[in-house]
């Protein structure tokens, strides 16, 4: 483990409680000094960053060593030898987390100046707050901005101006995706204990699953949305909504969530009818048809709202093959 020296001594009793930023990494050093900088540019402190690298390479530990830290920084280096993967590499910077409250921030995203001071604020609306987020802001591989992409993104997550406050139905927040998949402020002991699944549990969608299981561990407290962009979500062509290990598990989880009040039923229903398609491409591929027929012939299936899809849907079972002609056209 390499451990930065941090900036200068801190007299900790007369500054607000540490928070640790904690970054999963994987053979991306450019983009995680794009995600290290803009760490280093927030007006909070003290900080912590924490940096947990699956990189078979050096590459990166030589990126982090190399970055001096401003004052009321400091920064801590894992290289992991084997590779954890995804969840397991989460959990292990949850674990190891050392402010009471912590952001995840995957390699290729961005925090934006005064976000972690904002999401810090937000607690004091309530003692009843256990994660505050901000509206992401989405950007191309290349760093653009994508004003379609953004507005699109967080109108269906929920992510817009009369949400702003305190969130009372945690269930829905995170069933809608208000809950974002990084870039928010949790208390650290609850992310903790919630902790990610793993592929074989949940497939790729790790930080959909956290969210939706911290909101029902934590009914009858409060998360906390601001009107204002905490952070910027980079789509990749490996970005996992491009994946086929996303939906399969997700959607069967979402299924069998019980003890819903009827406004949660009708968006647990709602999102089920937004995931059915890909659930049953997700199964088709992954040699499920069974699983795959099941869906498609659901309450859940929009089978009449476009025929030549769900055509396309069921010509999958006979030859997945098909499915690079899907990724070309992202329907």
């Amino acid at each position: 483990m390499y451990t930065a020296p941090r900036g200068h001594d801190l007299v900790r009793q007369k500054m607000p409680e540490l928070v640790t930023i904690s970054i999963p990494t994987y053979r991306r050093p450019s983009l995680l000094l794009h995600a290290l900088h803009s760490c280093l540019l927030q007006d909070y402190r003290p900080i912590e960053i924490d940096i947990s690298d699956d990189s078979p390479s050096p590459e990166s530990e030589s990126l982090v060593r190399s970055i001096p830290l401003p004052p009321g920084f400091s920064l801590r280096y894992w290289r992991n030898s084997p590779s954890l993967k995804q969840a397991a590499n989460v959990n292990k910077l949850f674990a190891e987390a050392r402010g009471s409250k912590l952001v995840l921030l995957h390699d290729d995203d961005v925090l934006l100046p005064g976000a972690i001071s904002a999401l810090y604020d937000s607690f004091s609306l309530s003692p009843s707050v256990v994660a505050a987020y901000g509206i992401q802001q989405v950007i191309l591989e290349n760093g653009e901005v994508s004003p379609s992409d953004t507005e699109h993104h967080n109108a269906i997550g929920h992510r817009t101006p009369e949400f702003t406050g305190l969130q009372h139905d945690l269930v829905e927040c995170a069933l809608w995706q208000q809950f974002p998949n990084n870039g928010y402020l949790v208390d650290t002991a609850l992310a903790r204990s919630i902790g990610y699944r793993s592929d074989e549990e949940i497939g790729d969608a790790c930080d959909g699953d956290f969210g939706i299981r911290l909101a029902l561990a934590c009914r009858g407290s409060h998360f906390a949305f601001l009107n204002r962009v905490t952070s910027q979500y980079r789509l990749m062509p490996s970005s996992i909504r491009y994946a086929h290990n996303t939906t399969w598990k997700a959607y069967d989880f979402v299924l069998t969530l019980k003890d819903l009040t009827p406004n949660q039923v009708l968006v647990r229903d709602e999102v089920l009818r937004r995931s059915a398609g890909q659930a049953v491409v997700d199964n088709a591929l992954h040699g499920r048809r069974k699983r795959a027929l099941e869906i498609f012939f659901s309450r859940f299936y929009p089978r009449w709202k476009n025929p030549l899809k769900a055509a396309y849907h069921l010509g999958l079972l006979a030859v997945p093959q098909l499915v690079t002609l899907r990724d070309r056209i992202r329907s």
